[in-house]
């Protein structure tokens, strides 16, 4: 239920900020919900979920990109389960911290993005130098997680039982 309830927020995120690029000139410069979602699981859910999360948020953002089926949804599999493993290595929580890896996730997912395009065989190209460098992309999500973790933070608490341990005596 838990996961589900994460996915369906990074579907809406990616739902709204398309729709707030869509409106504007800058649509290549818009903040990662997906991205950003998977990275705060990364660290707080355990492989299994974490990987049905990226697989179904993969799909969503696949599907609005037209994209061939399973392209994104491998690449965001990869990517949460690579900033899954590098985690444990990681020493930092905060806000910031939070933010610098959603952004560094998000340049890690476009690279695994190009990179698979390349291994199929695609012609892979970017229409600017500042979209190939992918920094605008990941400044924008590092402001949108740096807003959003307090409220991120707040509802993985609501939707989380505490876990409370107790003798029996009986």
């Amino acid at each position: 239920m838990r996961t589900a309830l994460w996915i369906v927020l990074g579907a809406l995120g990616v739902a709204v900020w398309s729709a707030v690029g869509a409106c504007g000139d800058w649509g290549h410069v818009m903040p990662d919900a997906a991205v950003m979602t998977v990275a705060f699981l990364a660290v707080r859910r355990n492989p299994l979920s974490l990987a049905a999360t990226a697989v179904a948020l993969g799909y969503v953002v696949g599907r609005q990109a037209l994209a061939p089926v399973g392209l994104h949804e491998s690449a965001m599999v990869l990517c949460a389960l690579g900033l899954q493993l590098v985690a444990g290595h990681l020493v930092g929580s905060g806000a910031v911290f939070f933010a610098a890896v959603a952004a560094g996730s998000v340049v890690a997912y476009h690279v695994l993005l190009a990179v698979l395009l390349w291994l199929g065989g695609a012609a892979v190209g970017f229409s600017s130098l500042a979209t190939s460098l992918l920094l605008p992309s990941a400044a924008v999500t590092f402001l949108l997680a740096l807003v959003s973790h307090p409220v991120m933070l707040r509802l993985e608490q609501v939707v989380t039982p505490a876990r409370r341990e107790e003798l029996s005596w009986r």
